[in-house]
């Protein structure tokens, strides 16, 4: 059926999405390396944007010949520390549409290639957990992102049609999912350079935007889904 899906939910995506936490990702990255007696350059880091978090943990042991678990533990520990103590700051323009989306009651889930330790850390440190129903991180599915399986399990929580969203994210790995899954895209990226796909607009960031902005996209990127 064409043309009668309208948007009733935003899925967000936290890492660079949500808030600028690539740098702590780095800093904690090279801190890791560094004492595994390895290194963390730029060209790394563009490895590891968009995760999965357990590909990027297997990169790193592989160059530091390193045990992954011990791995995973001192980056995902350094990160943590870093939201409680210093938490994130918000991206232009999400504030303002959160304040309108929850007057509007049009719910709010994060989907995040992250575990649940470092999402529940960022959302209370932030005190952002009164705007998400709910959250969806790689602890709760066998596949995360770039599958679709994410953003899928968000969409059956939430009773919608995946056209019935709109996902917002900054990697290809996160744009992969989400059109995957079928779901309209808002693309904010930062560190990575994105290619156009059909049902993604590209944005400099949310600056400005409302909800009816946010509405028009939606029907604007559906009717290029339609078409395929």
């Amino acid at each position: 059926m064409k043309g009668v899906f309208t948007l009733r939910a935003l899925l967000i995506d936290m890492d660079g999405t949500l808030v600028e936490t690539e740098t702590r990702w780095w800093t904690c990255e090279i801190k890791v390396m560094q004492n595994h007696g390895s290194t963390w350059n730029e060209e790394d880091q563009n490895q590891a944007v968009g995760g999965p978090l357990e590909r990027v943990i297997e990169y790193m042991a592989a160059k530091s010949n390193s045990n992954a678990s011990e791995i995973f533990q001192e980056v995902v520990d350094c990160v943590h520390h870093s939201f409680v103590s210093d938490p994130p700051k918000l991206q232009p323009g999400w504030k303002e549409i959160f304040i309108e989306a929850k007057k509007m009651k049009i719910p709010m889930v994060l989907v995040t290639a992250s575990n649940r330790y470092l999402a529940d850390a960022l959302l209370a440190s932030s005190n952002l957990e009164e705007y998400f129903a709910f959250s969806v991180t790689s602890d709760d599915l066998p596949r995360t992102k770039p599958h679709p399986d994410p953003y899928l399990h968000a969409c059956e929580v939430l009773k919608l049609d995946p056209k019935e969203c709109l996902v917002f994210e900054d990697s290809n790995t996160g744009v992969t999912s989400s059109l995957g899954a079928g779901i309209p895209t808002i693309a904010v990226p930062e560190r990575v350079l994105l290619d156009s796909r059909i049902g993604m607009k590209i944005l400099k960031n949310l600056a400005g935007l409302n909800i009816a902005d946010l509405k028009q996209i939606h029907q604007e990127l559906l009717a290029e889904i339609n078409e395929l």
